[in-house]
């Protein structure tokens, strides 16, 4: 059972109240059940991209910045989430930095194993791009960054990866709390394996649906920290939940990051468990972790040379 922490941040912990849905292994049925939709509001509008893997739903948040687009990737351990599940944190991307976010209905495990998810998170880069002049009703093509947290954020950075050098090279990556495919001796997973929020029972269940060969797991689109082309990635937005299970792989991935020449600013905050960012709007150590990443992509994507 997921337990709490001393050093858990007292609001956060009142929100968990009981243990996460992620905190032991659900049944898909209530990993799946759709949030609260969000209000109707003339910034953001629904369409389809066209994906080799097949139409893909996203949506689309117009802010006043035409210079950059962000693609997002919900978390949800790769089987669980919508355009729906975290349309509160991809508007607050958009909002702190002035930019549009195009977020991605990627297809969900177990009916679509590895790579599927990987597959429509390139797919999704590469259309963004080449569409990006009529999602702004510009007429030049903006450049695109990632975005996401959790899972999101493993599908952000191994698309990153995979189109490092192309035209649709993202100029940016926010990654929040992410799935990095670490060793499983890691310390975080100990010292956080009843959580609080996630599980590190609930962490390999959730890999299970996803990962349904074992090599999968040492597959180099699945876990960046086997990547030899971690230079070639832009500059990387980087926060750690301090009462993680993954907390460890956020420390070695930045190590990684900074050994091979690359650019990080990283974040770790020590009283909040993964999966915080939904707290913003009722906790405030929550909501402040979360602008201050979003403040930090947005001096990236300002000045991604800086």
């Amino acid at each position: 059972m997921a337990t709490q922490h001393p050093r858990l941040d007292p609001v956060v912990g009142r929100l968990l109240g009981t243990p996460d849905p992620q905190a032991e292994a659900p049944s898909l049925a209530s990993l799946r059940s759709r949030g609260t939709p969000p209000s109707p509001r003339d910034d953001a509008y629904d369409t389809i991209a066209r994906l080799e893997g097949g139409d893909r739903p996203v949506r689309v948040y117009r802010r006043r910045r035409d210079d950059c687009i962000i693609v997002w990737f919900h978390g949800g351990g790769f089987v669980k989430g919508d355009l729906d599940s975290q349309d509160g944190q991809a508007r607050m991307v958009a909002d702190v930095t002035s930019r549009t976010v195009v977020s991605v209905d990627y297809r969900l495990a177990p009916e679509h194993p590895f790579p599927a998810a990987y597959d429509d998170a390139v797919g999704a880069i590469r259309w963004v791009q080449a569409q990006g002049a009529g999602l702004l009703g510009r007429a030049a093509t903006p450049r695109v960054a990632v975005a996401g947290p959790s899972a999101g954020a493993n599908l952000a950075v191994n698309a990153a990866l995979a189109l490092s050098g192309t035209p649709s090279a993202p100029v940016g990556l926010l990654l929040a709390y992410p799935v990095l495919g670490g060793p499983a001796e890691l310390p975080s997973r100990r010292e956080f394996a009843h959580g609080p929020g996630l599980t590190t029972g609930a962490l390999d269940w959730l890999l299970e649906q996803y990962l349904t060969d074992p090599a999968d797991r040492r597959d180099v689109r699945f876990t960046p920290l086997l990547s030899d082309r971690l230079s070639s990635l832009a500059p990387v937005v980087l926060l750690g939940a301090g009462l993680d299970p993954l907390r460890d792989d956020a420390r070695v991935f930045a190590d990684a990051l900074r050994a091979s020449g690359g650019r990080v600013v990283q974040f770790e905050e020590p009283t909040l468990p993964h999966g915080f960012w939904k707290f913003a709007p009722s906790a405030p150590a929550a909501g402040r972790a979360a602008r201050a990443m979003c403040l930090a992509f947005r001096a990236v994507l300002d000045d991604p040379e800086g």
